[in-house]
């Protein structure tokens, strides 16, 4: 009678353990992250309607081959508009815009920049829908002949609201392009 009672306990203690557990998972957002393969910066500069972009691309995802990256080309105190595309290309069959969904849930994302060398300073020009800055269109005027680089960055669940939003949140992905002002 013993040993039936303690299997008893033991039962009643594994299934209020059990539901417990479940219950600490209420209101807890289990979004999986978006494989980005793709960061895309499409440039137009200023007085013109001629576009280029510039890719990074890595559509095995991390580790196995090195990305493909393309270097900014652009010349020297001039203000280029840009836009960003985010893309799942991991199955060309069936390519997701993760630009959609990060636009869609602009209040949850942020696009963060930092440059370093020749003196590009990106300026964000578009919001969500609470007037933060959200980071996928804005413009950048360029310094003097040299090198640069750009580093891009996917914040989901920022803090915009931090002194430092960058420093808040998730990196969904992160991006360095190499620039050369000429």
């Amino acid at each position: 009678m013993k040993i039936t009672n303690h299997i008893f306990f033991f039962a009643l203690l594994l299934t209020v353990v059990t539901f417990t557990a479940c219950d600490d998972d209420e209101g807890v957002d289990i979004t999986e992250q978006e494989l980005i393969t793709t960061v895309t910066m499409i440039l137009t500069p200023d007085q013109t309607t001629e576009t280029i972009s510039f890719s990074i691309r890595d559509t095995d995802g991390p580790g196995g081959n090195a990305p493909m990256v393309d270097t900014l080309q652009l010349a020297a105190n001039l203000t280029y508009f840009f836009s960003l595309e985010f893309l799942d290309e991991s199955d060309m069959t069936d390519v997701e815009d993760i630009t959609a969904e990060v636009r869609t849930e602009s209040d949850e994302h942020l696009v963060c920049y930092s440059a370093s060398g020749a003196a590009i300073v990106p300026t964000i020009t578009d919001t969500d829908g609470d007037g933060n800055p959200l980071g996928l269109t804005g413009t950048f005027t360029t310094g003097n002949a040299g090198t640069d680089s750009l580093t891009v960055r996917l914040k989901h669940q920022p803090d915009k609201s931090a002194t430092d939003p960058c420093a808040t949140g998730e990196t969904d992905v992160e991006v360095t392009f190499p620039v050369v002002v000429q």
